[in-house]
């Protein structure tokens, strides 16, 4: 074991990082990323790195400066018996003398330490700003934690930074092995951010497995693999465990998505283990990368997308089939890898952005799951929440309650669709509130002029 540990519930420090660099979401702009390390017996010492960016935050004047707040939720659950092992709600304040651009070109940056048994974990994480409920992220992933081998050799994953620094000051969240090491939520690089710092820790080092030396080897590749180049470092065998850390110039790398890899080798040369990660590099101002990326490729790799979870991309692709049609359904149902399908989401809402922009449709999503839900059904899942979600608020509505030999029913008017359109709906499911869409006079969709016979009881 390498580091103190100061405690086993999350603990919480705020940490500014300088950079010029913002992700442009339709959303909250808010990252994180984790770590894993050795810690004793079968348990794992998790280190989960988060980021706020202020440009998506609201501030507010409070006496000579400005304030804001982002918030979010950690909730982790062993995935076998189903039990929260960490429920904890968290409030990141930030104060500024003034609310310019230059002034909130930085991430606001923090880190968790959790200790967990080894074993399979559902991480789910909800951010937000309090000054602004629409501003929100969330996010949800399986963690499979392994515990560490009591004698073979061993690397915990790599952590990336924007700096590493010496240091003794051990109440620093950031501390651990006479190192403070910044953490880089985003994996993002560039302009300047030009330097790229790792940290890494090996265990259970032993001469029956590496001989009287070893060296590790980090080396950068892009994504496909093909190597860019390679650092070597060897040592002789003298301790047991062993912390690599350095930095490398990316500065010369255009605006892509990369590998980080780490090698350790035997005294003969022989590889025992690696570790990788990837990462990102955006340079707006590089001249190459015009040649290299198209302008929608830049936009992805700054976007929301380029780190999505999967659960979520299908997510957004399940309540937007209401405005796709039947092909761009099945080919999104075609695709097999993450990436085909973020890329594809991602170019879906920028192609239909001038009929519809993707942060106003799943306000209507959420407004269709809060108002139009029934016991059978998910709000947007019912017929209301899906007019709402395709046409927005209606202008007119009548509601009818259930009177003796009539159903329940809502008439609901456009005015400005198609030259003035209606919309009837019958409350079907016996007072479970599942409204059923009897009637419309909008085009494509049902029209019944006997609709009026369907709210009576027989």
């Amino acid at each position: 074991m390498l580091r103190a540990k100061k405690q086993l519930i999350p603990s919480l420090f705020l940490f500014f990082i300088f950079t010029n660099i913002s992700f442009s979401q339709n959303n909250l702009s808010f990252d994180y990323d984790f770590s894993i390390f050795r810690d004793e017996g079968t348990k794992v010492f998790v280190e989960l790195y988060y980021g706020f960016d202020p440009h998506d935050l609201i501030f507010i004047k409070s006496g000579n400066n400005f304030e804001a707040t982002g918030k979010f939720q950690l909730d982790i659950i062993n995935k076998l018996t189903s039990n929260t092992v960490v429920m904890k709600e968290f409030r990141v304040p930030v104060t500024l003398s003034d609310t310019s651009g230059v002034s909130k070109n930085f991430h606001l940056t923090g880190q968790l330490n959790i200790v967990l048994d080894s074993g399979t974990y559902i991480i789910k994480l909800s951010a937000g700003d309090l000054n602004n409920e629409h501003k929100v992220y969330n996010s949800q992933e399986e963690v499979h934690l392994s515990s560490f081998p009591e004698k073979n050799v061993s690397i915990s994953t790599i952590e990336l930074g924007t700096k590493i620094i010496k240091s003794t000051d051990e109440s620093n969240i950031f501390y651990k092995n006479t190192l403070e090491v910044t953490p880089n939520p985003s994996n993002l690089y560039g302009k300047n951010l030009s330097k790229l710092y790792y940290y890494i820790e090996l265990y259970n080092l032993n001469n029956k497995e590496l001989g009287e030396s070893f060296s590790v080897i980090t080396s950068l590749a892009n994504q496909d693999g093909s190597e860019i180049n390679n650092y070597k470092k060897t040592y002789d065998l003298k301790t047991e465990s062993k912390v690599e850390y350095g930095s490398i110039d990316i500065s010369a790398l255009k605006s892509n998505k990369y590998l980080f890899l780490v090698k350790l080798t035997d005294s003969k040369e022989n590889e025992i283990l690696r570790a990788y990660k990837y990462f990102f590099v955006y340079n707006s101002d590089s001249a190459v990368v015009q040649t290299n990326l198209t302008e929608i490729e830049n936009e992805y790799l700054l976007s929301e997308y380029s780190k999505m979870p999967e659960k979520q991309v299908d997510d957004e692709f399940n309540k937007a089939i209401y405005l796709m049609s039947d092909k761009q359904k099945d080919k999104y149902e075609s695709l097999k890898n993450l990436d085909e399908k973020r890329m594809y989401m991602f170019k879906y809402w920028k192609g239909i952005s001038s009929y519809i922009n993707k942060k106003d449709y799943f306000s209507r999503i959420d407004f269709a799951n809060k108002n139009f839900k029934s016991d059978l059904r998910e709000g947007w899942k019912t017929d209301r929440g899906r007019i709402y979600a395709i046409y927005g608020k209606y202008d007119e509505i009548e509601r009818y309650p259930y009177e003796g030999s009539t159903r329940a029913y809502e008439i609901w008017t456009y005015n400005n669709i198609q030259g003035g359109v209606i919309f009837v709906f019958v409350d079907n499911s016996t007072g479970l509130g599942d409204y059923t869409l009897v009637h419309s006079t909008a085009q494509n969709e049902i029209n019944d002029e006997f609709w009026k016979d369907k709210i009576n009881i027989n």
